[in-house]
């Protein structure tokens, strides 16, 4: 029609609820990477949880099992390995001594050994994970169990593990601890008080479907 404004790529773009949904994620990942501590980049952490635990097909509550800390996901070894048996591997523990650990995994239907992997006390000096209060002067034996099937699934089986890093490696990617049962930067007191941000009024939301984390972004609301 006479006098209307031409349609243009940026406002069919605008309207793509593909687009928003990366836009809303890209802002939530932005805020997270940050590393500011108030309210807006804390809701952008809890955000995330709730949208990585739907991306590994986990029910909503399993986001309080997970960690962000600056927009990279943090998991406990039991959750990593549970996936991994979820794509036809399993992990099992050989020449386990409070000194060392070899993990070993498994080709589910065949039964072949694919690989194995070692950590030792002495990785975890070298590496500085041994920490007063932490996890690895309390449970040694657990901690190189879990270093142990980390590595062995990223050596042989990357696929599983892309993206995912284990709680206790959060020291060495920021400095952070992270408490075992997830959370994120904040600690587990203050991330469960952390609330997903809400898209604006006029602006669909990222998550479409009847997905479940779609319902838990909008619990509160």
């Amino acid at each position: 029609m006479a006098g209307d404004s031409p349609m243009t790529t940026t406002d069919v773009a605008v309207r793509d609820p593909g687009l928003d949904r990366l836009a809303r994620l890209g802002q939530w990942l932005a805020l997270s990477e940050s590393g500011r501590d108030d309210e807006k980049s804390r809701g952008a952490a809890a955000a995330l949880r709730l949208y990585y635990a739907e991306q590994l097909e986990l029910p909503p509550l399993a986001a309080a099992e997970l960690s962000v800390i600056k927009g990279r996901l943090f998991v406990s070894a039991q959750l990593l390995r549970a996936l991994a048996e979820r794509k036809g591997y399993r992990v099992l523990r050989r020449d386990d001594t409070p000194e060392t650990c070899t993990a070993v995994l498994l080709d589910l239907s065949s039964g072949e050994e694919l690989g194995a992997a070692t950590f030792t006390l002495k990785d975890a000096k070298a590496a500085g994970l041994i920490r007063n209060g932490s996890a690895w002067q309390t449970h040694p034996a657990r901690m190189l169990w879990a270093r142990a099937s980390k590595n062995v699934i990223v050596d042989f089986a990357p696929a599983v593990a892309l993206g995912i890093m284990l709680e206790d490696e959060a020291v060495e990617v920021s400095g952070t601890w992270v408490p075992e049962g997830g959370g994120d930067a904040l600690g587990a007191a203050e991330a469960s008080t952390a609330q997903p941000p809400h898209p604006p009024a006029d602006e669909p939301s990222p998550f479409q479907g009847p997905v479940g984390t779609q319902a838990a972004l909008e619990a509160d609301g």
